[in-house]
């Protein structure tokens, strides 16, 4: 298949801030940064969040959304200071988009994740996963331990390793069965997904899934894609979030108009322009800064449609910036506003940087 630009809609794109209701009984008002674990055990993304003078006001917002989420399984805290904080952040994030949507949240069932209410009564069933380390989730994947890799160690990565990594998640859910529980029939089921299985691995771009997705391009390893598989007819469509890391928190949290004159932060990365050229361009913006835009849940969100899916996904049911589709003999990307395909921090205190290695991902 062919891939192709589409015009640009902003149906997607908008910031969206209404917030829904969560029917579960919250969690009790619990600071997730207490330690309930040994020292031994905290992970050490967990240890420099918990000890970041900058990152206060991202951990009352986790705190706070935490709180909303509620916790069916009774087990998060742990989780999320020890081996599953990369997998519990990320759910912690894809809560906060669902709010932002301005959907209503079904937390009363232990799988899948979340089950939403749209205001027209759209129900979708979601599901939060993350590609971990294979070296055991306790692995720091923060941008220190990245490796200066050669162009050829890039390129394996880019169109075998991290496909076959997102492919093994993706069939591990399928056998879950979510679709056969009994308030997840007749509606639409999404996985939402992110790479946390080693350091970098949040810089993997949208577009790199698509051999594994739909089978374009020539570097699809696995014979069968995975829309093609018969059992994944289950799914109406996939959400890629590389972007719901803690510096996500810190800038959506952050007063940054308010913070010290001596802290200067700025975010840069690659982006697709709003207009909907095809060609992608580099950004660079201060946070704080008038002109800054204001970022939300949404932005850097790309949803793959399942063109095989038994339920198909409603047109804008989900708010992203990106959108691949099959139309005919090719795959569509569709821009919706500003749409950052990966994108970091850099961080100055006193005139010395703390680059993007600093900032615990």
């Amino acid at each position: 298949m062919g891939i192709v630009t589409a015009p640009a809609s902003e149906k997607f794109g908008r910031n969206m801030t209404r917030v829904g209701k969560t029917s579960v009984n919250m969690a009790k008002a619990v600071d997730l940064f207490d330690p309930q674990m040994p020292e031994a055990r905290l992970h050490t993304a967990f240890r420099e969040l918990k000890g970041s003078g900058l990152h206060s006001e991202a951990r009352a917002l986790m705190n706070a959304l935490y709180t909303r989420m509620g916790d069916p399984n009774g087990n998060f805290v742990k989780d999320f200071q020890s081996d599953g904080f990369h997998s519990r952040l990320f759910e912690l994030a894809c809560f906060a988009y669902i709010e932002e949507g301005g959907f209503n949240v079904d937390r009363s069932h232990p799988s899948p994740d979340f089950v939403v209410t749209a205001g027209n009564g759209t129900r979708i069933a979601i599901e939060a996963t993350t590609a971990n380390p294979s070296s055991g989730r306790t692995t720091d994947i923060s941008l220190r331990c990245l490796e200066n890799l050669s162009q050829e160690d890039i390129a394996e990565k880019v169109e075998r390793e991290f496909p076959r990594r997102m492919y093994t998640i993706l069939k591990r859910k399928l056998a879950h069965n979510y679709h056969e529980l009994a308030h997840c029939r007749d509606i639409p089921l999404v996985l939402s997904v992110a790479p946390f299985f080693e350091a970098g691995a949040v810089f993997y771009t949208d577009e790199s899934l698509l051999p594994l997705l739909y089978g374009a391009g020539d570097s699809a390893e696995e014979s069968t894609a995975f829309f093609d598989l018969p059992e994944a007819a289950s799914i109406s469509g996939l959400l890629y979030c590389n972007a719901f890391t803690v510096p996500r928190f810190l800038r959506m949290a952050t007063g940054w108009d308010k913070v010290a004159a001596e802290t200067v932060a700025h975010r840069e990365g690659v982006c697709f322009r709003p207009d909907g050229e095809s060609a992608p361009y580099q950004f660079r913006y201060r946070m704080g800064h008038p002109a800054t835009p204001a970022e939300f849940w949404g932005e850097g969100v790309t949803l793959f449609v399942n063109p095989n899916a038994r339920i198909l996904l409603p047109d804008a049911a989900l708010p992203c910036t990106c959108t691949f589709s099959v139309e005919g003999p090719a795959v569509v990307r569709r821009i919706h506003g500003f749409h950052p395909v990966v994108s970091f921090m850099r961080i100055s205190v006193d005139g010395n940087v703390a680059a993007a290695t600093d900032v615990p991902l």
